[in-house]
C-alpha cells in the first residue's frame, strides 16, 4: 500500500501535534513596582506623628520585634528609625547620615515566616517604585533597616549583650542572585560606635537560593558600643530596578544576659494570615453571595502556627475562630463561632495546620454590600507581654460587587506572551454563577515601572488593553467573544489606585458558566499584570488565547493574575467612568487630518491624542492647554484614535476620534 503522506510531510504533522500538546510555560516576574506598597505609605499626619515619637529618649533593653504590627507598611516608628529622603549610603565608614529607607513590613512575601509578618529589603523604595527608574540593570545599594537609638551606656562586655535575628534570603517571587564583582548582591548588619562610625558586624552576599528562615545572633562587646545612643541596621544591596534581589527578617531580639547559643525561645505563634472564608473565591458580589448562601463559604478555612521551643514536652494550647460584620449600616452580624479547639503542640512544630468550616457560622444574605472579619486567636498561656501579639490573625471578607481571586496585593507579575502578528491575545478566568447576572466592568492591576523601553520599562507610556467576556463551551471560552471594551489605561495610574477598571458600553448578560479576561493586540508593547503568590489555591485554572486558539498554559510558580468581573447584580446602571466619558463631545467625527476638532463638556487640563495601541502621538500644546479645541498635525494617517482628556481632579476621559 502507498504512504498516503510524504515521509517529510508525516514528521512535520507529528511535530507540530507534539507542539500542540505542550502548554507554554509562564514564568511570574519579580515585581518592577509595588502599588500596595504605596498605599501603605504613612500619611502627612502620621509622618508628624512618627517624628515626634522619635524625638524621645533612648530606647531601652531588651528590643524585640517580630513585625507583628504593622499589618502592611514601614516599620514601627517606636523601634524604627523613619523613611529618609537621602539614597542610601552604602559606604561604610562615617555613613550615619542615611538613618532608614525602603524596609516593607507584611505577611505577603516570606517563606513559612516564624510569626506573622516579615520585614523584607529589596530593590523598591517605601512608595513601591524602584531605587532606580534609569536603567533596569542598575546594581547598588537598596533598603536599609535602622533602630532608633538604644541605651547602653549602663552596660559592658561583661554585661553578655547579643543581638538575634532570623534572616532569609529570597521570598516568595523567588531569590537573589548569586553575587558578584560588578552585581553587589547581599545583606550587611552594621553597628553604630560612640564616635558616630558604622561597623560591619556581618556581610551576607546573595547565594542564588532561598533559604529558610534561620536565626543569627553576635555579640555587642567592643567597648565603643556601651554608649547612650547605640544602633544597628540592616543595609541591603542588589537590583535597584526590581524586587528580586531581597531578604526577610524577622524575630529582632537586643538585650543583655544572653549567651552565643541563646537563639531558642518559649513562644507558640500564628505564622500567616487566614485563607478566603470563601470557597472558590477570595471576594464575590454580594447579590451572587446571597443567592448562594452558606455553600459559597470554605469548608476549609485556616492558617498556620509554629512552636518556636526546640525541646521540652509538647504545650496544650486552645483556639477560637470568630467572624463579626466591620460595615455600618448593617445588622451587626457577630461576633459568630466558626472554629473552636484545642490539642498539645509540640517543641519545634512549624507550620501546622489549624483549620475550620466557615460554613458553621452562615452570613446574613441581604444582598447589600457587607464586610466581615474572620479572626483566629490562640490562648498559649505565656507570660511576656512581648510576644502576645503575635498569638492572633485575621482577614477580611468584601462581599460588593466583583469576583476576584487574589487579594489585591502583587507579589510578582506576569504579562502576556508578545506576538509579533495576528490577532489580540487574551488571557481568561472562568466563573460560575450561583444566579444570572451581568458584566459592568472589568478591573486589573497593571504594573507600570516607567524605566525607558532601551533598558527594559514601558519607557513613560500609557497601554491600550481590550477586555472580553465569553460564554463556555465544552469548558473553555467560546469564540467570539459575547462583548469587549478597550480602553487605555494612564501611565502612571492616579495616587493611591492599584486597578483600573475598564467598562464594558453595555452590561454584558451571563449566566451559568463564563470567561471574563484581558488581551493585547500582537507586535505591541505588552504591559505586566500584578500575579498574587498569596492565594494559590484559589485560583481557577487560566486560559490563554494565542493566534485564536485556546491552550491552558502552565505556570512555574502558583498564584493568580489580578483580574476581576464587575458585575451589577441585573440592575442597569451607568458607572462614573462612562457617565464622565459620556460628558464629553468631539466635533466634527469623523473628521479630516489636520483640522481643528471642538471639544464640548468639563473643563479639562489637557489633552492628547494616542493610537489604539496607546501610544501618545500628540499633546496639546502647553499655551493652549485646557482650550476646548485641538489643532492636530496634518501629517497624522487616517484610522482610530483615542483622545485623552485629563481633568483638574486627575480624572481621565477617553473619546475615539476617527481622522478620515
Amino acid at each position: 500500500m502507498r504512504a498516503l503522506f510524504p515521509s517529510w510531510l508525516l514528521l512535520l504533522l507529528l511535530s507540530l501535534t507534539g507542539r500542540a500538546q505542550t502548554p507554554v510555560l509562564l514564568r511570574p516576574e519579580p515585581l518592577r513596582a509595588d502599588p500596595a506598597r504605596a498605599a501603605s505609605t504613612p500619611t502627612p499626619t502620621h509622618t508628624k506623628a512618627s517624628a515626634a515619637q522619635q524625638q524621645l529618649a533612648a530606647l531601652a533593653l531588651p528590643f524585640f520585634e517580630d513585625f507583628t504590627l504593622p499589618r502592611d507598611g514601614q516599620p514601627s516608628p517606636a523601634r524604627w528609625q523613619g523613611r529618609a529622603r537621602d539614597y542610601p549610603d552604602g559606604s561604610g565608614g562615617n555613613a550615619q547620615t542615611y538613618g532608614g529607607g525602603g524596609a516593607y513590613v507584611s505577611n505577603r512575601l516570606a517563606v513559612n515566616p516564624l510569626t506573622r509578618g516579615t520585614a523584607t529589603l529589596d530593590g523598591l523604595r517605601a512608595n513601591g517604585l524602584p531605587y532606580n527608574a534609569v536603567s533596569a540593570s542598575s546594581y547598588g545599594a537598596t533598603d536599609t533597616l535602622t533602630s532608633l537609638p538604644i541605651d547602653l551606656s549602663g552596660f559592658s562586655a561583661g554585661s553578655q549583650v547579643y543581638l538575634s535575628y532570623a534572616l532569609q534570603e529570597g521570598t516568595l517571587a523567588g531569590s537573589p542572585i548569586i553575587s558578584g564583582g560588578s552585581t553587589p548582591v547581599g545583606l550587611t548588619l552594621e553597628f553604630l560606635d560612640q564616635s558616630g562610625l558604622w561597623n560591619v558586624v556581618k556581610t551576607y552576599d546573595g547565594a542564588g537560593r532561598t533559604t529558610r528562615f534561620k536565626q543569627q545572633i553576635f555579640p555587642v562587646a567592643a567597648a565603643g558600643y556601651f554608649h547612650a545612643g547605640f544602633r544597628f541596621r540592616f543595609r541591603a544591596a542588589g537590583s535597584q530596578a526590581t524586587s528580586r534581589d531581597a531578604f526577610g527578617l524577622d524575630y529582632i531580639l537586643l538585650n543583655a544576659n544572653r549567651a552565643a547559643n541563646d537563639t531558642v525561645f518559649q513562644d507558640i505563634a500564628t505564622s500567616r494570615g487566614l485563607s478566603s472564608p470563601l470557597r472558590d473565591f477570595t471576594a464575590m458580589p454580594a447579590g451572587q453571595f446571597a443567592a448562594a448562601g452558606a455553600s459559597a463559604l470554605s469548608p476549609a478555612l485556616n492558617t498556620t502556627i509554629n512552636n518556636l521551643a526546640s525541646g521540652g514536652n509538647p504545650t496544650p494550647i486552645s483556639w477560637l475562630g470568630t467572624a463579626r460584620e466591620l460595615s455600618t449600616g448593617g445588622g451587626g452580624f457577630g461576633p459568630a463561632t466558626w472554629l473552636s479547639g484545642n490539642a498539645p503542640i509540640a517543641a519545634a512544630t512549624r507550620q501546622q495546620l489549624i483549620q475550620g468550616d466557615a460554613r458553621t457560622a452562615p452570613l446574613p444574605t441581604p444582598g447589600t454590600p457587607r464586610r466581615y472579619r474572620y479572626a483566629l486567636a490562640l490562648q498559649t498561656n505565656e507570660t511576656n507581654p512581648l510576644t502576645l501579639p503575635n498569638d492572633s490573625t485575621y482577614r477580611d471578607l468584601d462581599l460588593t460587587d466583583y469576583y476576584a481571586f487574589d487579594d489585591g496585593s502583587a507579589e510578582s507579575f506576569l504579562t502576556l506572551p508578545a506576538l509579533s502578528s495576528g490577532p489580540v491575545s487574551y488571557f481568561a478566568y472562568g466563573i460560575t454563577l450561583a444566579k444570572n447576572d451581568q458584566v459592568r466592568a472589568v478591573s486589573l492591576a497593571p504594573i507600570f515601572n516607567n524605566i525607558p523601553a532601551a533598558q527594559g520599562g514601558e519607557n513613560f507610556q500609557s497601554r491600550s488593553v481590550t477586555v472580553a467576556v465569553w460564554a463556555d463551551k465544552n469548558g473553555q471560552p467560546a469564540d467570539p467573544p459575547l462583548a469587549t471594551a478597550t480602553a487605555v489605561l494612564a501611565n502612571p495610574l492616579p495616587a493611591g489606585k492599584t486597578f483600573y477598571e475598564v467598562v464594558f458600553a453595555t452590561p454584558v448578560a451571563v449566566s451559568g458558566r463564563f470567561y471574563v479576561g484581558y488581551g493585547q493586540v500582537s507586535n505591541g508593547q505588552f504591559l505586566p499584570y500584578g500575579y498574587d503568590l498569596n492565594n494559590a489555591a484559589a485560583a481557577p485554572t487560566l486560559f490563554y488565547n494565542a493566534q485564536g486558539a485556546w491552550s491552558k498554559p502552565a505556570l512555574s510558580t502558583p498564584g493568580t493574575i489580578m483580574l476581576r468581573a464587575v458585575m451589577n447584580n441585573n440592575v442597569l446602571a451607568v458607572s462614573a467612568a462612562q457617565t464622565l466619558n459620556a460628558s464629553f463631545a468631539l466635533y466634527p467625527n469623523p473628521t479630516p487630518a489636520g483640522t481643528t476638532v471642538a471639544v464640548s463638556g468639563p473643563a479639562f487640563g489637557r489633552a492628547a491624542l494616542l493610537d489604539v495601541l496607546g501610544r501618545e502621538l500628540w499633546q496639546q500644546p502647553i499655551a493652549e492647554a485646557g482650550q476646548p479645541r485641538l489643532r492636530l498635525p496634518a501629517s497624522l494617517p487616517g484610522g482610530v484614535y483615542l483622545v485623552r482628556l485629563t481633568l483638574p481632579s486627575g480624572e481621565v476621559a477617553t473619546r475615539r476620534l476617527v481622522l478620515e
